[in-house]
């Protein structure tokens, strides 16, 4: 390729100055893993993991069956009314499974999985866990990188990738998409871009997660945007000609084999591969204006004094509908969306988490005028009865955007004629990043499930209760991350993560699959 006339060689170009002039958006262009499928993927997988900072608790998803059945095994000891985490209560020493109709929307923070006007149920396409441990992360505030990875971080490094990496990997998983995997999240400080204490491609090797709705949505739909993403959108494909031409420029005296050579033209694979992404984005024009309008993210107003409008239960909707987007236009086939994970756990919330719906909750707290802090929260929470279930709307926030996106996702058709929806084709997952409480011993991580028919899930509106940690039959949530591996094609993918002699069984949580 010749160098343009109206460019000067840029001889010591850097990459820094290259990722400095692609601007913010450059967060999103992680590391390309594995290879793109060569040829096209005849059975879509697509893996959505929504990760609730702090944790969130195992109350929220229990059923009123779920919870009689749990109390049958305990005898004259049953849950108290007002429990909210009991993993060292659990006597059972077989797997408890709950099969009854509707039971999940009586859960605390399920209702908005229940069919309401305009909305079709979502009950029978989801399910619950609970027994599920990973004291290998460390609980805590937060387990940082460890719940996805089933690993320990240690002074913010990772321990080994997350299952996000891991999935995104797999040819079979990632086809011809741009993306190998999309990171959004929530964050404390609306100023910063990015963070790195949530995801990681291998140990040692942190992951970037993009937190500003408006920097995503403007580097994943620049091509299909405005007059001025579309021209920042051509302008980063300008600067990586531009770096390529330089690169062509500097290998020319340099010798084959030689240690500057191939250092060099490392460099220009990954600059090849930024191109070729961008200009694959530029033939999905169709696609992502469909899913634009489909999605329809709404923006944080970053302007406005009103928590409710900026904060952090609207971003994290607004990371939601974009992601959303991203999956509809193809641009990806992988996201984690993590909810003031990792350091950010002490987010501010609106009033109107203390505002309570009677008809969900039973109270009322009247005069509210201030906002609260998420750690102040669960402090206050072994004292006031409101803060706990302030607590519980926040989840059941969290809840109403996965609910969102899962339903537009039902409503669109599978493309390619491979039949179905896109949620048969799509596991979304929702886990705490630290386990069950503040303060997390990493004994209970209970998770929520979505989709995945076509793909081999069993759902059906099942709660499933695995046995203590003291039982012989428990089981850990990196026995969830090998059964996303098996989900998507890797059924070798029995063991992940560090845990060693502490891994109670290796391989898939076969209850979850069907067949």
């Amino acid at each position: 390729m010749n160098t343009p006339k109206s460019h000067k060689r840029l001889g010591t170009f850097s990459r820094r100055k290259l990722l400095a002039g692609l601007g913010a958006g450059t967060a999103l262009l992680a590391p390309v893993v594995g290879r793109i499928a060569s040829a096209a993927d005849e059975k879509i997988r697509r893996f959505v993991i929504v990760l609730e900072g702090n944790g969130f608790e195992p109350v929220t998803m229990l059923g009123d069956s779920a919870r009689a059945a749990i109390n049958k095994t305990l005898g004259d000891d049953p849950l108290a009314d007002n429990a909210r985490w009991w993993s060292s209560a659990y006597k059972h020493e077989e797997l408890l499974e709950v099969d009854v109709m509707d039971d999940l929307k009586t859960a605390k923070a399920l209702s908005p999985l229940a069919a309401g006007p305009g909305a079709d149920s979502l009950i029978d396409k989801a399910a619950v866990i609970l027994g599920l441990s990973s004291r290998v992360s460390g609980g805590g505030h937060s387990a940082e990188h460890g719940a996805l990875s089933s690993s320990r971080s240690v002074g913010g490094v990772p321990g080994g990738p997350t299952i996000d990496s891991v999935l995104g990997a797999f040819p079979a998983v990632r086809g011809e998409t741009p993306y190998d995997v999309l990171r959004l999240g929530v964050g404390t400080d609306p100023g910063r871009p990015v963070d790195f204490m949530t995801c990681a491609y291998d140990k040692g090797k942190a992951a970037p997660m993009l937190l500003q709705p408006h920097a995503a949505l403007a580097a994943l739909f620049g091509s299909v945007g405005d007059k001025l993403q579309k021209a920042e959108f051509a302008r980063r494909g300008e600067l990586l000609d531009y770096a390529l031409a330089d690169v062509a420029e500097a290998l020319k005296p340099l010798k084959a084999g030689s240690e500057p050579r191939a250092k060099l033209e490392a460099y220009r694979a990954s600059l090849t591969l930024l191109k070729q992404r961008q200009t694959t984005m530029l033939g999905l024009e169709n696609e992502l204006s469909e899913a634009l309008a489909t999605a329809a993210p709404q923006l944080p107003d970053l302007e406005s004094d009103n928590l409710e409008l900026k904060g952090p239960l609207a971003t994290f909707a607004a990371q939601m509908d974009i992601a959303t987007a991203a999956l509809i236009g193809g641009l990806t086939r992988v996201c984690v969306i993590g909810c003031a994970t990792g350091n950010d756990f002490n987010v501010t919330y609106p009033p109107s988490v203390f505002v309570i719906d009677k008809a969900q909750d039973g109270e009322v707290k009247e005069s509210v005028d201030e906002s609260v802090r998420r750690h102040d929260l669960e402090h206050i929470s072994s004292e006031d009865p409101h803060a706990v279930l302030a607590l519980h709307k926040a989840t059941r926030s969290q809840v109403t955007a996965i609910a969102k996106m899962a339903r537009l996702l039902a409503s669109t058709p599978e493309p390619g004629g491979n039949g179905g929806t896109m949620l048969d084709n799509t596991v979304i997952v929702y886990v705490g990043d630290n386990g069950e409480q503040h303060h997390s011993t990493g004994t209970e991580f209970p998770v929520l499930l979505i989709g995945g028919e076509k793909m081999g899930l069993k759902t059906g509106g099942r709660t499933l209760v695995y046995p203590g940690i003291s039982s012989g039959k428990h089981r850990q949530l990196s026995n969830l991350w090998n059964t996303l591996g098996h989900l998507a094609g890797h059924t070798e993918l029995n063991e992940f993560g560090t845990e060693g002699a502490t891994r109670m069984a290796t391989g898939a949580l076969t209850e979850l699959m069907d067949g």
